[in-house]
């Protein structure tokens, strides 16, 4: 190898001699094998110490990052009115000594009665905790030792029963929330909603909150309606050793409630109690009385035959009735459609005190179970019916809504929910009522039994003689060209009178006046005509309800109210929800009122009265019969002095009831109400001073004097007296006679 030397100066290489470097040993070194094996296993162990630390990092960070972001997607405002509990509804009635009685029990989801914490016994809170969440009152909402407990036992079996983790708070949040998927995730929402709502509610509402949701085994669902359902007792009357049989059932509800198996269930008491005594909520006196206390629970049949009128099981047609009438209430006053107005009734444990008459509900479904009452002869296929009563305040009595077994719950009910041609039924709150009010008729007014004209439908142009009466023993037709009086008319329900009535008064004005004065709510535009306003051929029909309810005045003086199955609905806090208002509507005048009420007990008493197979031997009845054409529909609607009533039946295809198979729609009446209505004291209308008698000539109409050979005694108003018979020869002697005496002495004769 050459060495040169640069120089700068002369910008030339030199050579320059080679220089011996002096070569040094190498000295090799011993490692010993121990210490290298310690080093290569540290550093390996260092190596995966890092590993790990910097895995485990990362593994943290994501994890948090996961976290943070999975409570911020579980973060929701935990409410307990959230909670779907459904709280069963009770209707109640009141027996003859003013007790309100359960009629029925509405439930769907559950049978449940909420109940406040302040009214459960400590005991029976203790019973709960101490079985369930022995550390409730002292952790945050998660028991952190028992999920821990519970997480290791998963995982290598420490205790040879499964082990829950789960506190009374996150047993709740499951339900409010009704996340209960079995996966990892759903617990780590409920812990953290199960923190949330501890956060805002106290133990109390939480611990209340839980035992009003609980089950107990069937449809059966919180403290208080297991209490009532298995010990026929309020949770606030429980006994330590009661209140310690209901704790132990939530741990498996359908194994350990006493009807399923009753042995079980006391086994699981034991196990309370013990806990109970472990955690110094009871005294060793307390626990031997409650182990040695007989438990005598309630039986299946106990509770099946306590809220059902019927022996079938079937709810019967009053309690048909009254839901109906509180979900359409509810559907107007909150503004919902019927099913969920429908589902909230039966899921809000609401309290329905109905105006329903126990014996009297019982004994009409007794009379419509037997179809004697209809017939002497049995048949195929009998027409339907439907059966209503009320008081002068319009509270529905009793209802029967067909014939025969009822088939089921909430089914169609004739009485109330299906239409029906009235018949001549329409006439006293039509033109008579209207007449007399106006003061266009009174008592004896004279009518010719002759038919008006109408323009024929059928051929335009040409005129026809309408209507055809069905209750004269004359031609086919009816018409006689007689002469009637005012009362005669309605008691033969001629039809001719009516028709010329509704000409003289007019029909707008006759619609106007049924639609105010008598609530009907049916009619419409179509019905301002002769044929709806004179013999009732209504354009839809009417509900027998309305027409029943119409008829109050007659026997009222005047006064109508609207029909109602309840007095008032009560929440389940208790608070008035639903109240039904008496508001009287005076739809005619006492005085009108009066009248009529004794022109239609002629209906029931005269020689020719339409109505007579209804009579009472011991009660005045007025009351007016209905019939449609070919027979189609028979009504019979009867006041008495306490009740007004009536009933329907027909087919719903308009098939014609035949006379001669079924008895008339008075007698039916009678058959199902005449019991009833003649029960009790004798008593009568009440009076009216606006109402003066007079004798009226038999053959003019007119007031009767000595000169008039035939008199008979009508009513009439004070306001609108007759004028006197010119018709008849007056005779006049020396000696005048007061009409005191002429009186007795035609009542003599």
């Amino acid at each position: 190898m050459s060495n040169k030397k640069y120089s700068k100066n002369t910008d030339t290489y030199s050579e320059e001699a080679p220089v011996k470097k002096k070569k040094r040993a190498k000295k090799k070194k011993k490692v010993n094998p121990i210490k290298k094996t310690f080093a290569v296993i540290g550093t390996t162990l260092l190596s995966l110490i890092l590993i790990v630390l910097i895995t485990g990092s990362i593994l943290a960070a994501a994890l948090t990052v996961y976290v943070v972001q999975f409570v911020e997607n579980t973060t929701i405002d935990i409410n307990l009115d959230d909670l779907d509990a459904a709280y069963t509804s009770f209707i109640y009635a009141y027996d003859d000594n003013g007790e309100a009685v359960v009629l029925e029990t509405l439930s769907r989801n559950a049978d449940r009665i909420p109940v406040e914490i302040d009214v459960i016994p400590q005991h029976v809170l203790d019973a709960f905790v101490y079985t369930e969440d022995t550390r409730f009152y002292e952790h945050a909402g998660v028991d952190w030792k028992r999920t821990f407990g519970a997480f290791i036992n998963e995982l290598i079996s420490i205790w040879t029963t499964r082990q829950g983790g789960s506190t009374i708070t996150q047993q709740l949040v499951k339900n409010v929330t009704g996340d209960d998927q079995a996966k990892w995730d759903r617990k780590m929402r409920e812990i953290i909603r199960a923190g949330q709502l501890e956060q805002y509610c106290t133990k109390e509402q939480i611990l209340e909150a839980y035992l009003n949701y609980i089950g107990f085994g069937g449809k059966t669902a919180g403290i208080e309606a297991a209490s009532q359902k298995y010990f026929g007792k309020p949770v606030g009357e429980l006994t330590i050793a009661e209140g310690a049989c209901l704790a132990g059932i939530p741990k498996s509800p359908e194994y350990y409630n006493p009807w399923a198996n009753e042995d079980k269930c006391l086994e699981r008491q034991k196990i309370v109690l013990s806990n109970m005594l472990d955690y110094g909520a009871i005294s060793e006196k307390q626990y031997n009385e409650a182990i040695n206390t007989e438990i005598k629970f309630r039986s299946r049949d106990d509770v099946s035959n306590e809220y059902s009128a019927n022996d079938n099981g079937i709810q019967n047609w009053f309690v048909d009735l009254v839901i109906d009438d509180v979900v359409h209430e509810f559907m107007d006053v909150y503004g919902i459609e019927y099913k969920e107005a429908s589902d909230k009734l039966y899921n809000g444990g609401y309290k329905i005190y109905t105006t329903c008459d126990i014996d009297m509900q019982l004994e009409v479904e007794k009379k419509y179970q037997n179809y004697k009452t209809f017939s002497t002869t049995v048949v195929n296929n009998p027409p339907k019916s439907a059966f209503i009563a009320m008081d002068y305040n319009g509270n529905i009595l009793a209802v029967a809504g067909d014939v025969g077994e009822k088939a089921g719950a909430n089914i169609l009910n004739y009485a109330t929910m299906d239409k029906q041609q009235p018949g001549s039924c329409i006439k006293p709150i039509s033109t008579f009522s209207y007449g007399i009010e106006h003061d266009l008729i009174n008592w004896s007014t004279v009518f010719v039994n002759d038919p008006i004209e109408i323009e024929d439908e059928h051929n335009p142009g040409q005129m026809r003689k309408w209507p055809t009466n069905y209750s004269t023993e004359t031609d086919e037709n009816g018409w006689d060209s007689k002469n009637y009086f005012t009362f005669e008319a309605l008691e033969r329900s001629l039809n001719t009178v009516p028709a010329q009535l509704a000409q003289l008064e007019g029909t707008e004005n006759l619609l106007s006046f049924i639609q105010n004065k008598f609530q009907i709510t049916t009619l419409n535009a179509y019905d301002a005509n002769l044929a709806p306003m004179a013999v009732g051929a209504l354009n839809e029909g009417l509900y027998l309800r309305e027409l029943v309810a119409a008829y109050q005045p007659f026997g009222n003086l005047g006064t109508y109210y609207a029909p109602t199955s309840y007095y008032r609905v009560e929440g389940p806090d208790g608070e008035l929800v639903l109240d039904h208002s008496y508001t009287p509507i005076q739809s005619i005048s006492p005085d009108t009122a009066y009248i009529m009420n004794k022109m239609m007990q002629v209906v029931i008493t005269g020689e020719h009265g339409s109505g007579a197979a209804a009579r009472l031997e011991t009660k005045p009845l007025a009351g007016k019969t209905g019939t449609t054409q070919n027979w189609a529909d028979l009504l019979f609607v009867g006041c008495t002095p306490d009740y007004v009533s009536g009933v329907w039946y027909g087919y719903d295809n308009n098939d014609s009831v035949g006379t001669e198979t079924y008895f008339s729609a008075p007698q039916v009446w009678k058959n199902v109400f005449g019991d009833i209505a003649e029960a009790g004291e004798k008593s009568d209308f009440p009076e009216c001073s606006a109402v003066d008698e007079y004798y009226y000539c038999k053959k003019s109409g007119l007031a009767a004097h000595d000169g008039c050979k035939e008199k008979a005694v009508g009513y009439y108003k004070s306001s609108n007296p007759p004028l006197t018979c010119d018709q008849c020869k007056v005779y006049t002697s020396s000696t005048e006679t007061s009409r005191e005496t002429e009186n007795e002495e035609n009542e003599e004769e």
